[in-house]
């Protein structure tokens, strides 16, 4: 069965209306969560995507997808988070950074701290090839020049790494 998303109008709020996933009318927005996991050691975790997903198949990137209908920001981070690398942040430090209109959906960035090893991540396979920690240095680097995020991405993304680095 398909995904069912809620609808969002161009000022990210939810009109009401629902659509199956993929592409939204003129008009219409979905909501994505974006979530940045890492350790007290402040090691940040990205994922390599499935060679089988739609976009991105191969890249580096961190954890996320799109919210569900009847799902807010934070219930979508929890379950893509648990689904994607069987972490539960249910409970531990979990901060809303910023939400970004990109074109066709809002992304809602998620900075968790969580006190977790690599052989805590249960990958599901259709989503996520492997798992790895990273420096702050080398997120940024991945988002900007392999991910290829926007400047205004960027400097949201910069700015929180700093503030976790220090």
């Amino acid at each position: 069965m398909a995904e069912v998303w809620d609808v969002y109008n161009e000022r990210g709020q939810k009109t009401g209306g629902t659509m199956a996933r993929g592409i939204p009318a003129p008009g219409q927005y979905y909501l994505c969560v974006h979530i940045y996991l890492y350790t007290p050691e402040k090691k940040f975790l990205v994922q390599k995507r499935a060679l089988t997903k739609e976009s991105h198949p191969g890249v580096w990137d961190v954890t996320g997808g799109a919210v569900l209908s009847g799902e807010d920001s934070l219930e979508g981070a929890r379950r893509e988070t648990l689904e994607e690398i069987g972490i539960d942040i249910a409970g531990d430090d979990v901060q809303y950074i910023a939400r970004i209109k990109k074109q066709k959906y809002f992304a809602d960035i998620y900075f968790v701290e969580k006190d977790f090893d690599l052989k805590d991540c249960h990958v599901q396979k259709a989503e996520v090839d492997d798992v790895r920690f990273v420096s702050g240095k080398e997120l940024l680097h991945i988002q900007q020049y392999e991910r290829l995020r926007d400047q205004e991405y960027m400097e949201i993304i910069r700015k929180a790494v700093r503030e976790r680095e220090c």
